[in-house]
């Protein structure tokens, strides 16, 4: 791309800010159009989401309401990295908070941006095989999840249904199913 198609940031100020997330507003010029507009982005955690099979071939899922569409969700275990946190570290944490489950084999399947136009976080998709019952779960204080246990091979044929309503989550499933049958 050529540089002047590329938006200079003149400035940017932070407009919000929460517990998981900051908005800041940008001031942007775009020199091939000599245009100037502003611009929001989306301050967020990196993120880790963790697509755990057990010794015997299950698949551990977690479900939980979701206020930002105010929905029931069936998803992979998942969370955000803490600040200075190796985002593998992350996922072990993660999965052994969410399920009691724990691994020492754990593979990095893909890292991505999330939302790059809005938002400047990356998720990293994680496989943990021969997931183990270590001890019970340990909730952050706003979590309330059930662990739903699937066969892997049912999982992987719901893919095209509604049972994963969290994009995040289904990319789990998918990267996870890709990686998978290529052993």
């Amino acid at each position: 791309m050529h540089e002047t198609k590329k938006w200079i940031i003149n400035g940017e100020k932070q407009v919000f800010k929460s517990k998981i997330f900051e908005i800041y507003q940008m001031d942007c010029f775009l020199p091939s159009k000599y245009i100037n507009n502003d611009f929001y982005s989306i301050h967020l955690t990196d993120w880790v989401n963790i697509f755990a099979i057990t010794e015997d071939n299950k698949v551990l899922l977690v479900k939980q309401h979701r206020l930002g569409k105010n929905i029931v969700t069936y998803e992979v275990p998942a969370g955000a990295i803490d600040k200075n946190e190796d985002p593998q570290f992350a996922a072990i944490r993660e999965l052994e908070e969410e399920t009691g489950y724990t691994t020492d084999k754990i593979v990095l399947l893909k890292k991505i941006a999330v939302n790059p136009a809005i938002q400047n976080n990356t998720c990293y998709f994680y496989l943990a095989l021969d997931c183990k019952k270590t001890k019970d779960t340990d909730f952050d204080t706003t979590e309330e999840l059930d662990l739903v246990i699937k066969d892997k091979e049912e999982l992987f044929n719901c893919i095209n249904t509604d049972l994963i309503d969290n994009s995040l989550a289904l990319m789990s499933v998918m990267f996870a199913k890709e990686y998978l049958s290529g052993k």
